[in-house]
């Protein structure tokens, strides 16, 4: 079985293999760059005596079919992302304006909580948070209650502070589900993949936000979003309980054979269900919805 279909060169399936075969060698006498690559891909790992590993098949390919399924989403987004935009216009009867200027931090906040309130996905980026405003948590936890999608990633940095630690596992908990990185990213919001906002000036977003609807430019804040996303770590170890969410969509799942009657027993769009059901697959590192309950039978989930 060749991995090209995977994105493996040829060349670089053979380097993998030599090390599958022979665990511990040395990298000389291999081309660095091929090496690289493999490391990139999580397929090699070098030790610290400079021994390379080669990770076990079943693993490497869970890896390279996420991998290649994210690209491959990543390409249907690009071919749909122009729908929106056009049905807009339709609607509006004219062009709709692509990127807007929102003045000041109150105004950006007012209307990102405006639109909010229409939305059933939200992904968001936060390199700070300097403390946790009553009212953004009773919204949140609303929003989630009401089966809205969250998925957020901050920065190391912000669980610094313990009362903003202590309400990202709070919301975390709920159902906005958590990551963590400790490379530097930006501020940005996206909604229902069509809507991004991001700082006017990153290094102070009290000037306000650039909304923005064009097709091709939310396309790629996406996508910046979801490498971020598959590069960073749980804000809780995996071996944490399963939240009250994913425990009522783990028994879903066992129980019931169709998304819609999943869906309508938790009283939440299909689209909804599903983005849970993703959002369990990448948490306990699932390829599949048939290793969903294995991997949850072998944690004691199920």
């Amino acid at each position: 079985m060749s991995l090209d279909a995977l994105g493996v060169s040829a060349s670089d399936e053979l380097v993998y293999r030599f090390f599958l075969r022979n665990p511990g060698a040395g990298a000389e006498g291999f081309e660095a760059s091929a090496i690289q690559r493999l490391v990139g891909l999580r397929l090699l790992e070098i030790g610290p005596d400079g021994g390379v590993a080669a990770t076990a098949p079943h693993a490497a390919m869970e890896r390279l079919i996420e991998q290649r399924l994210g690209e491959v989403g990543g390409e249907l987004r690009r071919v749909t992302a122009a729908m929106p935009a056009l049905l807009a216009e339709q609607a509006a009867g004219g062009p709709i304006e692509h990127v807007e200027r929102i003045e000041g931090l109150e105004q950006t906040q007012e209307r990102i909580w405006r639109m909010s309130r229409q939305s059933q996905e939200l992904l968001a980026m936060h390199p700070e948070r300097r403390g946790v405003d009553p009212r953004v948590r009773e919204r949140t936890l609303a929003e989630l209650r009401s089966g809205v999608r969250h998925r957020t990633i901050v920065h190391r940095a912000t669980l610094d502070n313990p009362e903003v630690a202590a309400y990202f596992h709070e919301i975390h908990r709920a159902g906005d589900r958590h990551r963590v990185v400790d490379e530097p990213i930006q501020q940005l919001v996206i909604m229902d993949r069509q809507t991004a906002f991001v700082p006017i000036r990153p290094d102070n977003p009290g000037f306000g936000a650039l909304m923005i609807r064009a097709p091709g430019i939310v396309v790629t804040l996406i996508d910046l979003f979801e490498q971020t996303w598959r590069r960073a770590t749980d804000l809780e170890p995996d071996d944490a309980d399963p939240t009250s969410l994913e425990r009522r969509v783990l028994e879903l799942l066992d129980r019931v054979g169709k998304d819609e009657v999943a869906a309508r027993a938790m009283g939440v769009s299909v689209r909804t269900f599903r983005g849970y059901v993703a959002d369990l697959m990448g948490r306990l590192g699932a390829a599949s919805r048939f290793q969903i309950g294995t991997r949850a039978k072998e944690r004691g989930w199920l």
